[in-house]
Parts: structure tokens; C-alpha cells; sequence
């Protein structure tokens, strides 16, 4: 079972490379600088995670070596937060699902970001976001 629609031809890039090409493109635009490596999984059948690694500019990286980590975590997600907008949109437009979540995080150590985000269920699905859940407490 796919969670995206297949492409539509045997050409075409299949959705989850549409959805890291994206979420890299957004960082580029954004950022002013895409990740080295950006791959999507399923996170089972309503979610999508995106890990992009080398996202961090030579400044970032410079000022997390000097210790100031924390600022360059607090920075970019300020800055997410501006434009998360712009990239739940990009994403539902090649997921041609809506998108209900969406959360970033990065790990400035590393050098990796991470874009998680929760689709509503396929058109015609009976079941929830989250089809299987543990109860809330």
C-alpha cells in the first residue's frame, strides 16, 4: 500500500524524492545553502520524515565549535518558524495531501535537520491521522 500517489509515468520521480527534493529546495531558498544529503521515509502510512544532513553554514558550524550551540539551535528555529509556512506548502503540494503537523528540529553536534510532518488520512479513509496510537496519560 502507498501512503502518495505513484508518478504518474515511469519517469517521473517518485513522491517521497518529491518531497526531498522539496523540503532541499525550501533549505536552499531559505537557508541559502541545501543539505549535502536529504532523503524521506514513511513514518508509517500518515506521516513523512525528512533527514537532511550539511545544512549548517560555516558560520553555524564555527560558532557551535566555540560552544554557542544553543544559539545556533534557538536561530534556526526562529527561523522555521517564519517560513514553515512556505514549506507545509510545498510539501502538500507534492504529497497531494494536506498537511495537519509539522515540526523541525536540528542537532547542531551533527549537523543534521530533521523535518517531520502528519498528513490528514487518503480521501475516502475512515481512519484517523494516526491510525494506531497508544491512549493519552
Amino acid at each position: 500500500m502507498t501512503q502518495l500517489e505513484p508518478p504518474v509515468s515511469p519517469t517521473a520521480r517518485s513522491p517521497l524524492q518529491a518531497v526531498a527534493d522539496a523540503v532541499a529546495r525550501h533549505y536552499k531558498e531559505q537557508f541559502g545553502r541545501g543539505p549535502q544529503r536529504c532523503r524521506a521515509h514513511f513514518a508509517g502510512r500518515d506521516a513523512i520524515l525528512v533527514v537532511l544532513d550539511g545544512t549548517m553554514s560555516p558560520a553555524e558550524r564555527r560558532l557551535t565549535d566555540l560552544g554557542e550551540g544553543e544559539r545556533v539551535r534557538g536561530a534556526r528555529s526562529a527561523l522555521q518558524r517564519a517560513v514553515q509556512g512556505d514549506l507545509v506548502a510545498a510539501v502538500q503540494e507534492v504529497a497531494g495531501r494536506p498537511v495537519q503537523h509539522a515540526v523541525s528540529g536540528i542537532d547542531v553536534e551533527h549537523d543534521v535537520a530533521t523535518e517531520l510532518f502528519t498528513l490528514d488520512p487518503p480521501a475516502g479513509s475512515a481512519d484517523g491521522p494516526l491510525s494506531a496510537s497508544a491512549p493519552a496519560g
